[in-house]
């Protein structure tokens, strides 16, 4: 086959391990007696008082992302990154080469082999020649998970040894037919330390109608290797092709995460037409948080937005809701929905105080920097729309004030 002109870039940090943590064991027992007012449990009481912490195998870590064979529907084909063996499943040389830019089916993937303190595992692959079946390194082949014409984007997982325990995770792969990208993607959220990061989903597509497409990320990263419960955080990010190689993240949040103190999250993206004019240039984060103190549990949703600055989706926190909003005017009108023409559903008084949960797709006038429109709550429960040049927005605590919250203090 033909060899094709290819330079590889390694974006991978694999040394100082600085990130870690999963789901570890439960407990094996009653633990020692503590005083509890003087004793703080993290992540939790059970996994702290586990007995056995220093033998080694009471820690059972989640997969990061994407598992294999388990997953191997999903993958296209492999792509050969450098010429590589081809042998028999015990690795026995079978007198044939794949060459680095040949294209493969992957028919069947082997165990994970500790080496030391290296890990390896073979790909049963079959080239466009039939001739060309037998077994691989994995380590020499990306796994394709999406494609289209000149960019071909997939993953190679990797295991690794992690205070004691084992964790799989995964690099991400973009290839464009002149360069091979390898990158860790924890990089995207800790470019300062090494996180173990498994690929969750990949594809492309072009989010913001500008005719160029870019690669939709989903993956999860452990978030500390200090305490082993911790839950993976997941995240999405939206990346795009820079120069020689390079992925630029254009947009990045955390989807989800949950912790042992009761404390957890889940979002959601959605991407919108701000401006009317055909150009997908906002995105609006919608994040639910619950948060458990012992029988009581607060929940609360908050809204980000991420306008479009012309080269990526930038956070604007002044615009983050819930907000409060004071009435700037006497007889502001609070409507039933987002139009000056809707029903009136009470009038408002100079300096009265309302609870702002939303905020329209759309400015009532597209010049007008203030006029989106803002669903509100008075303090005596009255819900209804008013318009932005009528308040004057303050920060309030998302995970301290709600909307009972808000009425109590009235």
């Amino acid at each position: 086959m033909r060899r094709a002109p290819w330079v590889i870039l390694v974006v991978v940090a694999l040394a100082g391990c600085s990130g870690g943590g999963s789901h570890t064991s439960a407990a094996r027992g009653p633990g020692p007696a503590l005083p509890e007012d003087q004793t703080v449990y993290y992540p939790s009481q059970d996994r702290v008082l586990t007995r056995g912490d220093g033998s080694g195998d009471d820690l059972h870590w989640k997969p990061l992302g994407l598992t294999f064979p388990a997953d191997l529907a999903r993958v296209h084909h492999a792509l050969v990154l450098s010429d590589t063996a081809l042998t028999d499943k015990d690795g026995n040389f079978k007198g044939a080469l794949l060459r680095a830019g040949s294209v493969v089916s992957v028919r069947a993937v082997g165990e994970w082999q500790r080496l030391g303190s290296d890990f390896s595992r073979l790909y049963q692959v079959q080239g466009a020649d039939p001739g060309l079946r037998g077994w691989i390194d994995a380590g020499a082949a990306a796994l394709v998970l999406a494609e289209e014409p000149g960019l071909q984007v997939g993953i190679i997982p990797r295991m690794i040894t992690l205070r004691g325990g084992t964790a799989e995770y995964s690099l991400l792969v973009v290839a464009d037919g002149t360069h091979v990208t390898i990158l860790d993607t924890s990089y995207i959220p800790y470019p300062d330390g090494f996180h173990p990061s498994g690929v969750v989903s990949v594809s492309l597509q072009d989010v913001n109608a500008d005719s160029r497409a870019e690669i939709i990320l989903e993956a999860e990263t452990i978030v500390s290797l200090r305490f082993l419960g911790s839950t993976p955080i997941r995240w999405k990010a939206w990346l795009r092709r820079g120069l020689i190689g390079a992925i630029v993240p254009i947009f990045r949040y955390n989807e989800s995460f949950g912790s042992d103190a009761g404390y957890y999250y889940s979002a959601t993206d959605r991407l919108f037409d701000s401006s009317g004019r055909g150009f997908r240039d906002m995105v609006r984060v919608d994040t639910d948080y619950t948060l458990v103190n012992g029988a009581d549990e607060f929940h609360n949703r908050t809204v980000s937005f991420y306008p479009w600055n012309g080269s990526e989706f930038i956070h604007e926190s002044l615009q983050d809701l819930p907000k409060q909003g004071t009435v700037r005017a006497d007889g502001t009108v609070l409507r039933a929905s987002p139009d000056r023409q809707s029903a009136a559903v009470v009038t408002l008084a100079r300096g009265e105080q309302v609870y702002v949960s939303d905020r329209s797709d759309t400015r009532q006038s597209p010049d007008e920097p203030d006029s989106w429109w803002y669903q509100a709550m008075t303090r005596s429960g009255a819900e209804g729309w008013i318009n932005g040049v009528s308040l004057d927005l303050a920060w309030i605590d998302p995970l301290k004030i709600g909307r009972a919250e808000f009425r109590a203090q009235n």
